[in-house]
């Protein structure tokens, strides 16, 4: 009998253990499929999809973005490449127009540089030499200045403008009356202008123009200084250069790019 009773029991056991189980995992199976349910409400949902469309989007104008910056770093490239070949071939025709100068007019204060430099004619030279001009000087103090000269305008012809504004002040500093000095004070003042260091290239398009009156690059200093004092707002001593440029090179670029100006700062002031 008591064995009987103790099966009874243990097979009561086993029944309420299976139960359980299969509870636990009715229960399990419903929590899943309410997940699943869920999520597919999720995925179908408009916001979900909004989202992803977004992100697509945003993959797409980021690849663009990056082709833009690629061809404008191209484009980057190549305007410095051209200011590079600007700058070389504007350095060779201010030394032959200044050579040209010394052949005709024989004036020293304008003919400095063209005059000694590479191959100058020995008339101009001899010119240079009877105004008591230092730039006639040669052996190792003419290397050394040629060399200095060079220097910095390879800082400038890279566009290292700070360091070209920096090696052209020494030069100077060095060299005050040398045989590069007036093409050297111009990149001076070219450097800072490059820079939109406007006061400061006032100054030295203002010494260039002081120390060489007959420099053939006084017209567009005095079109640079109009253009800082734009920059500057001073609108009224931008309007007393341009004029003055105007009346003394009629006719030129510089006069047309002056008298352009002018109209702008009158539009600006209203008049």
């Amino acid at each position: 009998m008591m064995q009987h009773r103790l099966y009874k029991t243990l097979a009561a056991g086993l029944l309420v253990a299976g139960l359980s189980g299969m509870v636990a995992a009715a229960t399990s199976d419903q929590e899943m499929e309410q997940r699943v349910n869920r999520l597919e409400r999720m995925v179908n949902s408009q916001g979900l999809v909004d989202i992803m469309l977004k992100l697509e989007n945003l993959e797409n104008e980021v690849q663009m973005l990056r082709g833009e910056t690629e061809m404008l770093s191209h484009k980057l490239e190549e305007v410095k490449n051209r200011q590079r070949d600007l700058y070389l071939d504007l350095d060779r025709r201010i030394l032959q127009l200044e050579r040209a100068t010394a052949g005709t007019s024989g004036t020293p204060s304008a003919t400095t540089t063209g005059a000694v430099a590479a191959g100058a004619s020995q008339a101009a030279s001899k010119s240079a030499t009877t105004a008591k001009t230092p730039t006639a000087a040669s052996g190792k103090t003419g290397e050394g200045e040629q060399a200095a000269y060079q220097q910095a305008f390879d800082q400038l012809r890279n566009l290292h403008y700070e360091k070209a504004s920096v090696a052209f002040s020494d030069f100077l500093k060095q060299y005050p009356n040398g045989r590069y000095a007036q093409i050297a004070q111009y990149w001076l003042a070219e450097t800072n202008y490059a820079q939109r260091k406007f006061k400061q290239a006032i100054g030295d398009y203002q010494t260039m123009i002081d120390k060489y009156p007959s420099s053939p690059k006084v017209a567009e200093a005095m079109l640079k200084i109009g253009y800082s004092q734009y920059e500057l707002k001073d609108y009224t001593a931008a309007e007393s250069v341009l004029q003055k440029l105007i009346k003394s090179y009629p006719g030129t670029t510089e006069a047309g790019q002056a008298q352009n100006l002018l109209q702008k700062i009158r539009l600006k002031r209203g008049k």
